[in-house]
């Protein structure tokens, strides 16, 4: 009597749900959308029941009737990027740098930060969260000839910005710039990059968007041995992300070789990784970055022993 009565009751609790759903206009199912379906009235939800780690479960019509373009609403399962900006100029003077975030960042918050314009070939080796700033410490005094960019990620917040485009590329070379075509992106875009492959010990000088392109400049030409992990944020709410957040941390290293293997139970190949310093005490910089099943190693210029800390995150395509 007791299981059929729950039963029933399971059949209405399922009716009800559905039901409500319809009210709101609020459709479901394990696979957004894609850009330009039609039969979807602007402003409609729907609700991503698969929503898994990075994820956002709710989203919205931003589009038309005629041409749906479904967006990111609300919070995230797992991280998010809670704040993007950039580029901030250097003051100089020396290898401290704080961005002022007053109110919009938290020291549990991970934080990224690179050169969007650079004169040389300076490193930042650390890059720390605090309550209301960013810390940088750089490789030598920046002047005022470096600008950086910045994001944050917080677990299970509601993102302000979103993964315009992700991927890896292998560098054609010729010279130090290396001009990666990426699609719609934007002159206001931000965007990260590391080393996915790598022969020598060069470094990203900085990272630059324009119409249609990523730039990655280097220390010198990377001919056609290296390779690039990149990622370009944008303002959430007026495109479809490419990628989610799947796992971010902050790794104490643990040293005894150059290469440093992190755990990150789930992470899968063809996951991007995007990789900087949290925390070092010399100038080493970080050579290359690798995924495979539930490890993430990242291999420095030399052993970080145990005084250093990796700041990642680990992109999924949606």
């Amino acid at each position: 009597m007791f299981k059929r009565q729950r039963y029933l009751n399971k059949i209405q609790s399922n009716r009800t749900r559905r039901a409500l759903l319809q009210s709101l206009e609020i459709n479901e199912g394990t696979t957004v959308p894609v850009a330009g379906s039609i039969g979807y009235p602007t402003g409609t939800m729907f609700n991503l029941t698969s929503a898994v780690l990075g994820q956002a479960p709710l989203w919205i019509n931003q589009g038309t009737e005629a041409s749906s373009l479904f967006v990111p609403y609300g919070p995230v399962f797992g991280y998010g990027i809670t704040v993007a900006g950039g580029p901030v100029t250097s003051v100089g003077g020396d290898t401290t740098e704080i961005i002022s975030l007053e109110g919009k960042i938290m020291d549990s918050d991970v934080a990224f930060v690179g050169h969007e314009v650079s004169d040389d070939n300076d490193q930042i080796v650390a890059a720390i969260s605090g309550e209301g700033n960013i810390t940088i410490t750089g490789s030598a005094d920046p002047s005022t000839a470096h600008g950086y960019v910045y994001a944050a990620l917080r677990n299970k917040c509601v993102p302000d910005f979103d993964i315009f485009a992700a991927g890896t590329h292998t560098t054609t070379g010729g010279a130090a710039a290396e001009a990666i075509t990426v699609t719609g992106v934007l002159a206001t875009d931000i965007a990260f990059a590391c080393y996915s492959a790598t022969d020598d010990t060069d470094v990203i000088s900085d990272v630059v968007c324009s119409a249609n392109t990523v730039t990655v400049t280097c220390s010198a030409d990377p001919s056609t041995t290296h390779g690039l992990h990149y990622v370009v944020l944008r303002p959430r709410g007026t495109f479809k992300p490419s990628h989610y957040v799947a796992y971010a941390g902050v790794h104490t290293t643990v040293g005894g070789a150059a290469a440093e293997a992190i755990t990150v139970t789930g992470a899968a190949v063809g996951d991007i990784p995007i990789v900087i310093y949290n925390t070092t005490n010399d100038t080493d910089s970080i050579l290359k970055s690798v995924v495979t099943a539930n490890t993430l190693t990242v291999t420095c210029s030399a052993d970080p022993s145990t005084a250093h800390k990796l700041a990642y995150m680990l992109l999924r395509a949606y």
